[in-house]
């Protein structure tokens, strides 16, 4: 029942589609990882998805960013790029390397406002599909955690 709740809220995450971006670049834009979604958000074989402000705000979300990117390696080697500079100075949840290349990572950053948290999600599958995921909001992230593996409400 758990792993069904947390296909469920990642199938919402993942397939919201909105009218109109709700932020643009300036969340990110003292991120290397903005470049990503700059680069390969509009390209053949890339999904991307911004939240709207109703469903950021049921899980207390104030931005909401992913990309999927598939069999590119190119772009894998630029994401990777992106995310060693990104994590400096970052708090590392999780860090998962596999031949020399980061292949999981769940980085909490330090928010520009004192209630604010930011979080990169980064997977590599086996396949070579890439998911790049920017949250920021009130949650923490034990709040995180719980939405993303056990799918319970906050």
């Amino acid at each position: 029942m758990k792993q069904i709740k947390h296909i469920v809220f990642l199938i919402a995450l993942f397939s919201c589609i909105i009218s109109e971006p709700v932020f643009a670049n300036e969340m990110q834009k003292d991120l290397r990882i903005q470049e990503v979604f700059n680069r390969y958000g509009k390209k053949k074989n890339v999904t991307m998805v911004e939240l709207s402000n109703e469903m950021l705000e049921t899980y207390g979300m104030t931005h909401y960013k992913s990309i999927t990117i598939k069999n590119d390696q190119t772009a894998l080697a630029f994401t990777r790029e992106c995310l060693e500079a990104d994590q400096q100075g970052a708090r590392k949840i999780k860090e998962v390397t596999d031949d020399g290349g980061v292949i999981s990572a769940y980085y909490q950053l330090r928010g520009k406002e004192k209630d604010i948290n930011r979080f990169i999600l980064f997977k590599v599958n086996q396949k070579g599909v890439i998911t790049l995921v920017y949250i920021e909001g009130e949650l923490d992230s034990d709040d995180l955690i719980t939405l993303l593996f056990t799918g319970k409400e906050l």
